[in-house]
């Protein structure tokens, strides 16, 4: 595609290099609060805006009081009754990917010909690649998109979709460049404990108001409960998360919770998750201090992209010099894997190629169960194979896979995280996003995280706290024993903690390390169990058939009597050859119910084991 570029001045907006967008168009803006979005919501003609997320809707809509918000709830009778409005010459509907249909079933049903009468314009389009393997339906509009005769796709971001419709249709890319330094300061901690970290920058903000990126509520109530601060603490995520809150976190109760940003409600902390960090305005007059929070080991799902939303994040707050500081905090995982560019574009290809063949034989298949199978099989794996539910192409989903892959790179070290970020840069120019200031905290073991322990939720986010509390004791020890000093260390304090409140993890974790104890850790009773058996129970290491026979059979499960008695047989003669494949057998070891249910027709043997016959818990 060919590629102009404009230039735009300190203070100018998108208005005075543009009249309006034109059509078969990729805007690349690359700095935000420009007013693309506002351009197009004032050019004298019918216009369809696509926007991610129903924030961003809602402050779009209060700033244009003739545009009409699209999204879930509102019914197709309201949207006529909008398009019926003759007061309103130039109809603004604002949608968000999954009400999209809503519109053109409004339109139809009016026998509007939308398709030259409206102008198609999707806003920070780069979410129909980053959202499209959660958000099943944020690439449905492009289904339509390119057959209205006046389109466009606008994003602050360098994302060119590799869809290839686009160069079908002679799309050509618009890029603006800013004439003046876009480079802004950008202190970058690496640590090993982000709660630790955030706790320590925090006590060195001044700024009345702090505003907290973090893509998960989860991470965000146990924050807040640990550190103190519900009464200072306001939380805006989705209307779902909103509605779940309490049902999900009974112990935490903030000042505000809400999925409208208002400035009414702005506390001292602000947390926001995903669904903010672009597109929406944030009209705030005082001085704040931004963070983005990553726990990639905890919640990988709040990995951020250097190259788009850490752009985004900053680019919310629309006053000039607002920001006193902008701060990421992120810690890493060297086990984290990922596939390089050339490794995607094999996969990508393996994909077509699989697909083609499923066709083919669906094709040349003259048994319409066979080509029902296929059809289930190309369906079951839409979301692997990166298609859509006719078996096309999905793109988008291609993009998505190589993005995530491209982001995974980047949280393997402190050195790859780093360079990504003083790589960022407006494509095709030697403009840098940010001035990269390298912070690394390395935090060995404080009483916060004791806490963070206790606030986990389940038995997995348990799991994988007080593993990362164990390894970095021992790296505290390992460090201590080289000379070197931390100001904070309480490992004996959390040792101890752990060994008391968590004997099963800490055990196998001291004896035989983290891959073993993850394997046994599948469940917490699968973790007691294995505990029991291996560590509880000396007297049983006299006895290996009782040891292994009750690792490996579950009280309470019901199996086949030929399954049991295979397995039992199995296990038994590796220890005594003598011992025969039998019930009168079987019951010298566990209390057993057997029992004949009819299964297809046929009886079929089985046996339940209710108890053990020797008690491992002496």
């Amino acid at each position: 595609m060919n590629t102009t570029q404009k230039f735009i001045d300190k203070d100018q907006f998108l208005g005075a290099v543009l009249n309006n967008i034109p059509t078969n168009t990729i805007l690349l803006k690359n700095i935000t609060g420009i007013g693309a979005t506002y351009l197009e919501l004032t050019t004298k003609r019918n216009s369809i805006i696509i926007e991610p997320y129903l924030p961003v809707i809602d402050g779009k809509t209060m700033k244009h009081t003739t545009a009409f918000a699209i999204y879930e709830g509102i019914t197709v009778r309201k949207i006529k009754k909008y398009l019926q409005n003759s007061k309103i010459k130039d109809k603004k509907l604002i949608t968000t990917p999954e009400s999209f249909k809503k519109v053109i079933d409004a339109l139809m049903e009016l026998k509007i010909d939308f398709l030259n009468e409206y102008f198609i314009l999707f806003d920070e389009f780069e979410k129909m690649a980053s959202d499209a393997d959660f958000r099943e339906k944020i690439t449905y509009p492009m289904n339509l998109f390119f057959k209205f005769k006046g389109k466009a796709l606008v994003s602050a971001t360098g994302y060119i979709p590799s869809d290839p419709r686009f160069k079908q249709n002679s799309f050509e890319i618009i890029s603006i460049i800013p004439t003046y330094e876009i480079k802004r300061d950008l202190k970058l901690i690496t640590t090993n404990s982000v709660l630790d970290a955030f706790k320590k920058h925090l006590k060195s903000l001044r700024s009345k108001k702090i505003f907290i990126f973090f893509n998960s509520p989860a991470n965000i109530s146990d924050y807040i409960k640990t550190l103190d601060i519900e009464n200072e603490s306001a939380i805006f995520t989705s209307v779902e998360e909103v509605n779940d809150f309490y049902d999900k976190r009974k112990d935490i109760n903030p000042a505000h919770l809400g999925h409208r940003l208002d400035e009414a409600h702005y506390k001292k902390y602000n947390f926001l998750t995903s669904r903010y960090f672009c597109a929406m305005d944030i009209d705030i007059e005082e001085e704040v201090d931004v963070i983005i929070l990553s726990d990639v080991i905890i919640a990988p799902h709040t990995k951020i992209n250097p190259v788009t939303d850490a752009i985004q994040i900053p680019g919310r707050f629309r006053k000039e010099n607002v920001i006193r500081s902008f701060t990421v905090i992120s810690n890493l995982n060297p086990l984290i894997k990922y596939k390089n560019e050339d490794e995607c574009k094999g996969r990508l290809t393996a994909t077509v190629e699989f697909i083609q063949k499923f066709k083919g034989l669906k094709k040349s298949s003259s048994d319409p169960h066979m080509k029902e199978l296929i059809d289930s099989l190309l369906k079951m794996g839409g979301d692997t194979l990166f298609i859509n539910d006719d078996h096309t192409q999905n793109y988008f989903m291609q993009d998505n896979f190589i993005e995530k892959n491209q982001v995974d790179s980047c949280y393997v070290s402190k050195e790859s995280l780093t360079n990504k970020y003083k790589s960022v840069s407006i494509p095709n120019t030697k403009k840098k996003y940010f001035n990269v200031i390298e912070e690394p905290h390395i935090f060995l073991n404080s009483k916060e995280q004791i806490n963070k322990i206790k606030t986990s939720f389940s038995f997995k986010e348990k799991l994988e706290q007080i593993i990362i509390l164990l390894n970095n004791i021992q790296e505290t020890k390992k460090r201590i024993f080289q000379g070197e000093f931390f100001m904070i260390d309480q490992s004996e304090e959390l040792s101890t903690h752990i060994r008391e409140k968590h004997p099963e993890i800490f055990d196998i974790f001291h004896n035989e390390g983290e891959k073993e104890l993850r394997k046994h850790a599948k469940s917490l009773d699968k973790l007691k169990k294995y505990h029991k058996l291996h560590y509880k129970n000396e007297h049983l290491d006299n006895f290996p058939i009782i040891k292994e026979l009750y690792s490996f059979f579950d009280i309470g499960r019901t199996y086949t009597q030929k399954l049991f008695l295979d397995e039992f047989h199995k296990i038994t003669k590796k220890y005594n050859p003598d011992i025969n494949r039998n019930i009168h057998e079987v019951k010298c070891y566990f209390k057993i119910t057997e029992s004949k249910p009819r299964i297809d027709g046929k009886q079929i043997q089985h046996i339940k084991i209710d108890e053990l016959v020797y008690n491992i818990d002496k």
